[in-house]
């Protein structure tokens, strides 16, 4: 659920803005058509704040290829198509989003 927040704050840093605050993601997401949750806002800018995006976007990247996801080859899963599907309808979906004017 986070992700949404997290997104905001990232094309905001991405757009050239520097030292965003919470004010900034949550207007961000009002303006498109979100009504954010205040608490996770704060969250999110707090863990963000002070660091330019990339490096935390490294460091993030680095915690997850630590990580053991254990598994291993196996069959595939019997409702692959409907994985499939679902992609399909996404990536439509995604077609229909405006920018807000960006």
């Amino acid at each position: 659920p986070t992700m949404k927040y997290v997104a905001a704050y990232a094309l905001l840093a991405l757009s050239g803005k520097t030292d965003i605050s919470a004010g900034d993601v949550t207007s961000f997401l009002k303006e498109l058509g979100v009504t954010p949750d205040e608490k996770v806002v704060e969250v999110v800018v707090k863990g963000l704040a002070g660091k330019p995006f990339h490096e935390a976007v490294n460091e993030g990247l680095s915690q997850v290829s630590s990580l053991s996801l254990g598994g291993g080859g196996g069959a595939p899963a019997q409702d692959a198509p409907q994985e499939e599907e679902a992609a399909e309808e996404a990536s439509e979906e995604e077609a229909d989003v405006s920018m807000g004017g960006l």
